[in-house]
């Protein structure tokens, strides 16, 4: 009997040491940085099993806890590996001298949106108003900062088909693309300028439609259908964007802009050669981001915990 206490109590104790290794880390997040997606005042969560991070391999665009030289908690998102030279150029990542693609799912995450229109029940042509678009943001009005153009930039539009000959086209760039749709489905499409490409990509969304919350796409997969490289010296991103939705029975619920991160090098430096076990990291929101730029590489060892997705 007393076998069986003892037996049942080890099983009792490994039980509970096993749930706070599991635990997921909390951290409560303290300014701009990593915006929109994440705000002041957030509480991100880890993965579970937050201690195995130490032995993973970081992979780019993860957010990461990290332990920055000023000997504080921050959260920030891997851009560099380790022997790769990386490089800020017109706002883009280049890693080896090659534009690094983000995926739809990373753009939702550190995308902005630009104007919206509220489209109604109809179909047509759906223009967004042809502007220079600068690197400012909505939720830091009083940042004080010279602004720049942004170059990558796109559209998106949800849309509930009705019959089977609806045809969708996204044009901007003097680009096209076109889907034919399934009837009777709820759907995003995007298309824009990004990252030295025009991409383009279309998903299914659940026909009750549900919060998107801060992502500047909705419910976005993990890779775009459409890939092609924009032509080098072309920065006609901004002119006629626009949406055309074929089908008179069509729900076009919403068409909007989006722009993309504008990286921006600070302290004159804008390119970095990692070593072994180094790692950039950069904030979503480059001009209330202190990171890489300002203390350079970061040793795997100050990379803490990946924040779950």
């Amino acid at each position: 009997m007393n076998a069986r206490l003892v037996v049942a109590a080890i099983a009792c104790l490994v039980l509970v040491a096993v749930g706070l290794l599991a635990r997921p880390a909390r951290y409560e997040v303290d300014g701009l940085s990593m915006a929109p997606d994440v705000m002041p005042g957030d509480v991100v969560i880890t993965q579970p099993f937050p201690a195995a991070d130490r032995a993973r391999r970081p992979e780019r665009f993860e957010r990461w806890i990290v332990d920055s030289p000023a000997d504080e908690r921050a959260l920030k998102r891997v851009v560099g590996l380790p022997g790769e030279t990386l490089a800020i150029v017109n706002g883009d990542l280049l890693a080896d001298g090659m534009a690094v693609l983000k995926s739809p799912r990373v753009l939702a995450e550190v995308g902005i949106e630009l104007a919206t229109i509220t489209a109604g029940p109809s179909s047509g042509r759906f223009d967004l108003p042809p502007a220079e678009v600068l690197d400012d943001a909505p939720f830091a009005t009083e940042v004080n900062r010279t602004l720049v153009t942004v170059n990558d930039l796109g559209i998106a539009a949800v849309v509930r088909t009705a019959t089977g000959a609806a045809e969708i086209r996204l044009t901007g760039g003097g680009r096209r693309v076109t889907w034919r749709p399934t009837p009777h489905t709820r759907g995003c499409f995007v298309a824009g300028r990004l990252d030295g490409c025009f991409v383009a990509t279309a998903w299914k969304l659940p026909l009750r439609a549900v919060a998107a919350g801060r992502a500047c796409l909705p419910a976005a997969p993990p890779t775009w259908a459409h890939e092609e490289a924009w032509p080098a010296g072309d920065a006609d991103s901004g002119s006629g964007w626009s949406a055309e939705i074929d089908d008179p029975a069509a729900i076009v619920e919403r068409v909007w802009g989006w722009r993309d991160v504008h990286y921006r090098p600070a302290d004159g430096v804008a390119e970095w050669r990692l070593g072994t076990g180094s790692f950039l990291v950069l904030g979503d929101f480059p001009t209330a981001s202190r990171d890489s730029r300002h203390w350079g590489p970061l040793a795997r060892e100050a990379l803490r915990h990946r924040l779950a997705p």
